[in-house]
């Protein structure tokens, strides 16, 4: 069993948002030079924003993070704290999801943990299976403690 809290993520993900957080604004720096016309920042500094807001919220943030006595997802707009108690399972499908008691609310999709179409397709197990086995043991675990991982 690992020590919580425990963050899960697509190991992808931070990688690419990091990377096009410093060259997407570092290209259009480039075509800003070419270019040299000063109304260009008109278009420049609204497009770098876009690019860091895009990179932080879509790639960067995104996690499920599994504490003591919730699970923490954060999605691109929304986080949404759920204690232990409250989930009923966790499946992997497409993406990870946190079904939670029905007359609690819907299930909860983790985008930050998703399934490689390539181990689909070839019948092996993804990332998101192993993290949904490792969640449902911590799951079991809070149910035998009250509501407590740790």
């Amino acid at each position: 069993m690992s020590r919580l809290p425990r963050t899960f993520r697509n190991r992808a993900y931070p990688v690419l948002g990091w990377t096009f957080l410093f060259l997407g604004p570092g290209f259009l720096a480039c075509a800003w030079a070419v270019v040299g016309k000063a109304d260009g920042a008109f278009l420049f500094v609204p497009s770098t924003i876009v690019i860091v807001l895009f990179c932080w919220r879509g790639y960067i943030r995104p996690r499920l993070v599994a504490g003591v006595e919730d699970v923490t997802v954060v999605r691109i707009w929304k986080t949404s704290v759920v204690p232990w108690l409250d989930i009923e399972r966790f499946e992997a499908g497409h993406l990870l999801v946190v079904v939670r008691r029905p007359e609690l609310g819907g299930p909860i999709g983790v985008w930050a943990v998703q399934a490689a179409n390539l181990a689909r397709m070839t019948g092996r197990r993804s990332q998101a299976d192993d993290v949904a086995d490792e969640l449902n043991a911590l799951l079991r675990v809070a149910r035998a403690n009250g509501g407590k991982a740790g």
